[in-house]
């Protein structure tokens, strides 16, 4: 987090700027830190989340051409790990409200939190879709998962059956909710609001929802 000073407003005190850095491990020691430039200057960019295959780049950003407050952006990143131009995810992530803390699950499924979606009330998080060219609906991950007060993250641990759910719902400061869950590949019984993370976790008939490109292009 940088101070910077407004450029309009001559008695405009500082505001904080969030920025995104990346540095390379050298020899087991992390070096050549330099900052990203993701976003214009004056303008956050916060919650970097790198693709397990290195590709992509997302992170909310409050820089022009967001629908609400923070939206959700991915940049490609080269072979050479130089990072392009920021893309909006369109308004099938984004909202008039915040729209942050992007996570990779596997394949090409994102979770992320989001006030402006209908929801449980807050930050609730939620599962979409992102290939290269296209983007999915969002969808709400259930009541399991989800309360009336912020949702902020999902952690999901395949090998020990186990999710974790970083939320504020319990008094005091924020905590984690630990979620048991199990995933055969098979149809079973099960609630709605089970299904929605079980679908999250097997993307495959998810592809279905993506349907157009990305808005801007």
């Amino acid at each position: 987090t940088v101070f910077v000073k407004p450029t309009t407003g001559i008695f405009s005190k500082k505001e904080p700027v969030h920025k995104v850095y990346r540095a390379d491990k050298i020899n087991g020691e992390w070096k050549t830190v330099r900052e990203l430039a993701l976003c214009p200057k004056g303008f956050s960019a916060v919650h970097p989340a790198v693709s397990p295959d290195g590709k992509r780049l997302f992170f909310a950003s409050n820089m022009p051409g967001t629908f609400g407050e923070y939206d959700i952006y991915v940049s490609n990143i080269s072979s050479s790990g130089r990072v392009g131009s920021s893309k909006n995810l369109g308004t099938k992530v984004n909202t008039n409200q915040n729209d942050m803390y992007p996570k990779l699950l596997k394949d090409n499924t994102l979770v992320f939190a989001s006030e402006g979606h209908k929801g449980y009330g807050g930050l609730d998080v939620y599962s979409v879709v992102v290939t290269e060219k296209s983007v999915g609906l969002a969808i709400n991950m259930g009541s399991s998962i989800n309360s009336n007060q912020n949702e902020f993250t999902l952690q999901i641990e395949p090998q020990n059956g186990m999710a974790y759910v970083v939320s504020n719902r319990a008094s005091g400061k924020n905590s984690v909710r630990k979620i048991a869950y199990t995933y055969l590949g098979e149809k079973r019984n099960t609630t709605e609001t089970d299904f929605r993370l079980l679908e999250a976790l097997h993307t495959t008939g998810q592809e279905n929802y993506s349907s157009s490109v990305f808005e801007d292009e």
